[in-house]
């Protein structure tokens, strides 16, 4: 019964770790969290002592883990806006690189004609 809490209270942490990877953009740690949230989720399911809580202890689990479903649905919403962001963010910068490729281009082609006359050195 303890270890209900004690694991319940530890994906709540993670949660709150989540939160704040999310809102710093740190994907890599997102990743870690959301692994260790799995293992964590696992091992609740796997608990079978739910029988044997009193009655304020399924009530108090019960508004715990609202309160968690309601703020992964916040981080579910804004990982999809930073994710919206990161994909508009790509874009932008493939055009830039489509840009820079053809400027490279022109100027590649202008430095290797061995033209005198494409030298403005002597032209003042």
């Amino acid at each position: 019964m303890e270890k209900r809490f004690v694991l319940l209270t530890a994906y709540e942490d993670l949660t709150a770790k989540e939160t704040f990877c999310i809102k710093e953009a740190n994907f890599d740690e997102i990743q870690k969290v959301q692994s260790k949230k799995s293992k964590l989720l696992g091992e609740l399911g796997s608990l079978r002592d739910k029988d044997r809580l009193r009655i304020e202890e399924k009530v108090d689990f019960s508004r715990r883990v609202e309160a968690l479903q309601k703020q992964e649905q916040e981080n579910e919403e804004r990982f999809s806006l930073l994710m919206g962001q990161n994909r508009a963010e790509l874009r932008s910068l493939s055009k830039h690189a489509t840009s820079v490729s053809q400027i490279r281009k022109a100027y590649g082609s202008a430095s290797s004609l061995d033209s005198p006359n494409r030298s403005l050195t002597d032209k003042a």
